[in-house]
Formats: C-alpha cells, structure tokens, sequence
C-alpha cells in the first residue's frame, strides 16, 4: 500500500493488490478508453490496509472516492528509459508502472543529465534503454526494414 499526504489534508493510497493483464488486442479495440473503474475488493483491501495503520482512520476517516487508472508496465517491468532511436533530440521517461510517483524525482535527475549533458552520470541507464525490445536493439533510419535488416527505400 501507498500513502501520499495531499497538501490539503487528503491522503492518497494506492498500489494494493496486483492489476489485471489487459491484452493488446483489448486496447486495440478500445478497453478502458471512456472508464476504468475501481475493483472494488481491491478499494477495501486498502482501506482496511490503511485502518489498520492508523487509528485516526480508523474513527475518523471516510472514502472520498474511488478511482482507477491504466498503469503502463513494459514486458519486463523495468521503464522504459533513454534516447529514442532513429529521433534526434527525443526521449523517454516512461512505463513505470506503480512506481511512477515514488521514482519521478531520481528519474527526472536521470533524464535531465541525459538531455543536458549526453549522458547519465547517476544511473546506468542500459537496462532502461527504449530500444531493448526491438531486434536488433536499434529502431528508426530511412528505409522498410525486416527484423531490424534494411530492405530497402520503398517508394
């Protein structure tokens, strides 16, 4: 469970449970485009997770509502962190899942060295790189290309 203390008094847990899986083929065709609403087992397995932490909560505190979002997590569920191939000047900061808030301060030092100073003093950022996922690891260039090989300018 996470907490966040709101500067107006709110406090934002989130993070309980595990998320569904949802299929490419399920955004293709246009899940969770208009909605996404809250498991509900889930709502109530944070709220009795945040009662237990705080006795406040417990006599005083109410739900003012409940929400649910898509969270993006790449195949390996590491972000996806790095120059975009084939784009000069582009970059990534995305696909953290859950940890998006927790991480968004090291993260933005990251990428902010990245495109300040061409390259990352902080954190290596290999593991991250945007590109891990293509075949040869390197995306963009002109040209029609077949798993990674140029084939060709195609008119």
């Amino acid at each position: 469970l996470e907490c966040y203390p709101r500067p107006d008094g709110t406090i934002y847990l989130c993070g309980i449970g595990g998320s569904n899986y949802v299929s490419k083929d399920e955004l293709k065709a246009g899940a969770f485009r208009e909605t996404c609403d809250a498991n509900e087992s889930r709502v109530e397995a944070a709220t009795k997770s945040f009662q237990s932490m705080s006795t406040l909560y417990q006599k005083e505190g109410e739900l003012d509502r409940t929400q649910a979002c898509m969270r993006p997590c790449p195949p390996d569920a590491m972000p996806y962190m790095g120059k975009v191939p084939g784009y000069e000047g582009a970059y990534m900061n995305a696909g953290h899942n859950c940890w998006g808030i927790a991480w968004a301060p090291a993260c933005g030092v990251a990428i902010s060295e990245l495109v300040l100073e061409g390259e990352c003093s902080s954190v290596n950022l290999d593991p991250f790189d945007p590109a891990r996922f293509t075949t040869t690891g390197k995306r963009g260039g002109r040209g029609r290309k077949r798993q990674g090989d140029d084939v060709g300018e195609q008119w």
